[in-house]
């Protein structure tokens, strides 16, 4: 049967099955369309070429014709019966469908007509579908294949295959489906119809993407294209174009997808709206928009049971339809998410998906969709063993169903009384028309006259009733624009997550001040992110609001206004100047309103602040300067701990510069190759080097910069990342370059940053350098400090097998400094301790300093590692050493940091006696 116009507006499933079933097939017309049709077969078929869109009109057209088909019988009675169902079956009225399907049937049995029996059965199977109920349409489908089997029709068998096909797959049975649509492309090409062949390639092209088979997709797209090209259908090439996109997208081929979406886009404009299912014409809108495509998509993967694939095609419908403002759709796809949820066995998460879905169809009226969503939650339910809820949803979809049969039959008793009551009238105006033409000219005169006047005051009171809603529309017109207005004004001027005043009427109250001193304060919230990242972005906002809060309240307290810029970060002005007492006040209020917790989600929340300021005139003669120097105070206030404030002044400028120069030159040096990487020496307690610890330093304009100087700025700047991939590059280069030249298997230890510890791609370049550089990894010692590991203690222990699995070595540095739990210095893969060097300087002179370092040395031991102490720099502190069995010993003692060609040199000074000896 036909589909139409209308169903281009109807929800989603009902769209799928009409054009599965009709849209594809060619319409139900084509069940079985004898060569001998009558003349009132071609009418029905010129019926359907001129309004297969919209059934209304097919109503109407069709209703003075049915005396005439009814009196010729046989083939042109069915065609007829066949419109006529279907046409009532897409705008609602299962009723009538019925009375045609019965009929169909009993003609069908008083004949033995098999085409006719088949057309009832496939017409029955297409309006229990659009009910939602697929599993029992599946049973008339499968009773009208013998049927069509004795007929040996293409055309019904066409219509029957895809009707099959489309079921088949809607149970889940994706290979079955596959099998009847190709089954539907050899009928189609036996009747010699290119459309229909096109439409059973563009139903079979879904299912190829579900099964993987990726390149016969793409071939059948272009096959959709080439075939809808010859019949001349715009509604399928553009389905074609979308079908082609999505397979390309599946098969990795971005290019591809993205010029399939523009000739998509392209050839869809040609489309009419109302163009939407024409069997005659052969339209194919219900695929021809990738909104519909990605939820026909999402179907398909829940009836394969690839519910991942399932749930990403819904959400991408449901974005495309909250862009559009397709509340339908959305909700549809929603129902989908819900689906696909429960056979993940998220079951939670699935129910409360789905039930939103449901809730949102609800309110647009519980109809025929709202059933065939109902039905399929029910099963979704019952598959997931949410046997309960399950017959909760199938006794509310018995309910509705009772229920919708009830208006349906109501409905159209109603239409044939009013339809009987019509026609009676109409009767009665004929005889009084007869009557009149029997009186006086006189009275028929006076009759028009009072027709006339009647008319006349008709037009009248229209018109003054047309112009009184003229007249109230432009008031509600002009009240509602008036009112956007003020939201627009308020939402230019105002944030909208807070509520707070925004940049811009910051920007409007600095200028109308004139001239007049004024404080400008910014401040932000510190570690923020670290925040949203445990409680999520709607609580972090919950949290931005309670914050502006307090903040808006301290602010108003000291006669400021409280502005909200962007993210984190807040701005205030107050109208004074040169009133210093009084701007601390001010400023302590801001950090004194952080003091108390915030309650976010049934946890306690301590949020700390740094605040910045700066005074116009005072510290600058235009407002972005002022804004500008209350940005670095903020800056100096932000890295110092807790809630903080500072007030600008010229030191602050000062020291932000020099930290400029400073990064930058630090940049170009690592450009430019100013940066060298020094060894020092570690000698063991037999007197032989054991190894040597690179250390970085800097050749800036010919004078070296103190490490204590650009070491913690690179860490701050996150330079340190780049910094220290170098040096362990260099450091593996050294040792290899040892290595080569005979001199043994030096260790290079090297230091690693707590950020470098910490960067998602440190694996990655530790994996890289020791593949580029080929050095033993065995050569190589990280030395990480205490703070690096325990800032999240699980992950660092993850991350130190992964090294230790490469062949490194690795060691705490400054051990004793930091905060190590000794359970998770057990758990670490270390080879070796390093005694910070503040014990080792006060060796001999205190006792307490003394018993530190023994334990370490005893602790180290009995969990295996060997010890280095650095610093050591005389020979009792070596003597002392010694004897509590320190492994390794560091420090100027022995020798300072030299270039790479001094550490050669030491070395091979260090094995000239061992050779002599050998």
């Amino acid at each position: 049967m036909p589909s139409f116009a209308r169903l281009h507006n109807a929800p989603w499933q009902r769209r799928v099955a009409a054009g599965c079933l009709l849209l594809l097939l060619g319409g139900a017309l084509m069940l079985a369309r004898p060569a001998q049709a009558g003349e009132i077969g071609n009418a029905v078929f010129a019926i359907e070429a001129r309004h297969g869109n919209e059934p209304a009109s097919v109503i109407t057209e069709l209703r003075p014709i049915e005396a005439q088909a009814r009196a010729s019988g046989g083939d042109d009675l069915r065609i007829f019966l066949a419109a006529w169902g279907y046409a009532h079956a897409a705008i609602d009225k299962p009723a009538v469908a019925e009375a045609a399907i019965e009929e169909l049937t009993d003609i069908g049995r008083r004949t033995e007509d098999a085409a006719a029996l088949a057309s009832a059965y496939t017409l029955k199977a297409c309006v229990l579908q659009f009910s939602g109920q697929v599993r029992a349409a599946f049973g008339w489908i499968e009773s009208a294949v013998p049927l069509a089997e004795k007929v040996r029709s293409p055309d019904l068998s066409y219509w029957i295959d895809m009707t099959a096909g489309d079921l088949a797959t809607s149970n889940g049975q994706i290979d079955e489906g596959i099998r009847l649509l190709e089954a539907a492309v050899q009928a189609a090409r036996t009747g010699r119809n290119q459309r229909r062949e096109a439409q059973a390639f563009q139903a079979l092209a879904p299912l190829r993407i579900v099964k993987g088979d990726l390149t016969a997709a793409l071939q059948e797209s272009s096959r959709v294209r080439e075939l809808a090209s010859r019949a001349g259908d715009v509604g399928l090439i553009t389905s074609g174009w979308i079908m082609e996109a999505l397979a390309a997208e599946a098969a990795h081929l971005p290019d591809r997808a993205e010029r399939a979406r523009q000739q998509a886009a392209l050839t869809g404009s040609a489309v009419r709206p109302a163009s939407s299912v024409n069997s005659q014409m052969g339209g194919a809108s219900w695929l021809s928009t990738e909104m519909d495509t990605l939820l026909t998509m999402s179907t398909l993967y829940l009836g394969h049971r690839d519910f991942a694939a399932a749930r990403e095609f819904a959400l991408r419908a449901q974005r495309l339809a909250d862009v559009r403002q397709d509340t339908g759709t959305a909700a549809r796809a929603l129902v989908n998410q819900g689906l696909a949820e429960l056979g993940a066995g998220h079951l939670l998460t699935g129910r409360q998906l789905a039930d939103q879905g449901l809730a949102l169809l609800g309110k647009a009226g519980r109809n025929a969709e709202y059933l065939i969503q109902l039905n399929r939650y029910a099963a979704a339910l019952e598959r997931a063993g949410q046997a309960a809820q399950a017959l909760d949803r199938l006794r509310e979809a018995l309910l509705l169903e009772t229920d919708l049969d009830r208006r349906d039959r109501h409905s159209t008793v109603v239409a044939l009384q009013r339809e009987s009551s019509f026609q009676q009238r109409q009767r009665q105006l004929e005889q009084l028309q007869h009557d009149n033409e029997l009186q006086a000219v006189e009275i028929s005169r006076r009759k028009n006259e009072r027709a006339l006047g009647f008319l006349l005051v008709v037009a009248m009171a229209i018109g003054v009733v047309a112009a009184w809603r003229l007249y109230l529309r432009s008031l509600d017109a002009n009240r509602r624009l008036a009112l956007n207005n003020e939201a627009l004004e308020f939402a230019s001027t105002h944030d909208k997550v807070t509520g707070l005043l925004n940049r811009r009427a910051m920007e409007a109250d600095i200028a109308s001040m004139a001239g007049q001193p004024y404080c400008a304060v910014t401040l932000s919230v510190k570690q923020f992110g670290l925040i949203v990242g445990s409680v999520g972005h709607q609580l972090g906002d919950t949290l931005l609001c309670q914050i502006a809060t307090r903040l808006d309240d301290a602010a108003t307290r000291h006669a400021g206004r409280l502005y909200r810029i962007d993210g984190v970060t807040f701005a205030a002005i107050y109208r004074f100047g040169a009133d210093v007492p009084r701007l601390h006040r001010s400023l302590e209020a801001l950090t004194e309103a952080m003091d108390m917790p915030f309650e976010i989600g049934h946890q306690d929340l301590m949020v700390s602040i740094g605040v910045g300021a700066s005074e116009y005139p005072k510290d600058a003669s235009n407002h972005d300067e002022v804004a500008r120097l209350a940005e670095l105070a903020k800056l100096q206030a932000q890295a110092e701990p807790g809630n903080s404030h500072v007030v600008y002044n010229a030191c602050i400028g000062e020291g932000q510069r020099d930290k400029l120069r400073m990064e930058s030159r630090m940049k170009k040096a690592l450009e430019s190759g100013d940066f060298e990487v020094f060894y020092q020496g570690q000698r063991a307690r037999g007197g032989g080097i054991k190894g040597f610890e690179a250390l970085l330093r800097w050749h800036d304009d010919g004078k070296m910069v103190s490490p204590a100087q650009f070491i913690p700025l690179a860490e701050e700047t996150g330079l340190i990342v780049r910094i220290g991939a170098w040096v362990l590059r260099q450091s593996c280069l050294q040792a290899r370059a040892w290595a080569d030249a005979g001199l043994g298997s030096p260790v290079v230890a090297v230091n690693i940053s707590p950020r470098q510890f910490n960067h998602p791609e440190f694996m990655t370049t530790v994996r890289e350098t020791l593949a580029e550089t080929g050095v033993d990894p065995a050569q190589i010692e990280l030395e990480i400090t205490e703070g690096s590991v325990m800032d999240d203690a699980e992950a660092s222990v993850a991350r130190l097998h992964a090294l230790r699995a490469l062949g490194l070595q690795l060691a705490i540095d400054d051990f004793g400094t930091g905060y190590a739990s000794l359970s998770y210095l057990r758990r670490f893969p270390l080879n070796r301790l390093k005694i910070d060097r503040s014990f080792i300087s006060q060796l001999g002179a205190s006792e307490q300093d003394d018993t530190i370092v023994r334990t370490v040395i005893e602790l180290a031991h009995s969990l295996g590692l060997s010890v280095t102490a650095e610093g050591v720099e005389t020979p009792a502190q070596q003597g002392l050493l010694d004897g509590w069995g320190c492994d390794i010993v560091q420090g100027f003692l022995h020798s300072r940091p030299a270039p790479a060609a001094t550490a050669t040199t030491l070395l091979v000074g260090d094995r000239q006696p061992t050779l002599v000896a050998a």
